[in-house]
């Protein structure tokens, strides 16, 4: 608990009488973040043998898992953060406007800058992040259906508006 009653008062501007008391709780009780969903992709060791023209629509039904996010990561590797990686922007995104990118442009237009992404040689995930994509790539070493951490997955945060 960070805050307590009488510092959440004096930043709601109030002289003692609260109009919106639930409002006031839930600013005591902080913002509570959101679990991600976090899928294994099935069938994820023949993946390699997907022909590139059906990935993405394998990516867009990927995707669809949850309705609306925020972020997430598509992920060829079991624990990405275990190797040594680069992580490069690779699609740059507004991030003027109200929506996010893929809501304006549709799921269908983001599996495909998706699709492009994974063809790099050695990519072990792709982030989906409001300001863009990133690739994060195996700096050392090969990294193919062989490995041993060869496990995808596909991780979306959803959004979920605040309710008072």
């Amino acid at each position: 608990m960070g805050l307590d009653k009488a510092e959440a008062i004096r930043q709601l501007n109030s002289r003692g009488s609260v109009s919106h008391q639930e409002a006031l709780v839930k600013k005591i009780e902080g913002v509570k973040t959101i679990k991600p969903i976090k899928r294994i992709i099935p069938g994820g060791k023949d993946l390699a043998s997907v022909a590139i023209e059906d990935m993405p629509m394998a990516v867009y039904t990927w995707l669809r898992a949850c309705a609306h996010f925020t972020e997430g990561t598509i992920s060829l590797c079991s624990s990405p953060n275990d190797v040594k990686t680069k992580r490069t922007r690779v699609v740059d995104f507004d991030t003027n406007t109200k929506n996010t990118e893929w809501e304006v442009r549709g799921k269908r237009w983001l599996a495909d800058r998706i699709v492009d992404i994974l063809k790099t040689k050695n990519i072990l995930a792709v982030e989906i992040k409001r300001d863009g994509l990133y690739s994060l790539v195996q700096t050392k070493g090969k990294f193919d259906p062989t490995s041993e951490n060869w496990e995808p997955y596909v991780e979306l945060v959803p959004f979920r508006p605040p309710t008072f």
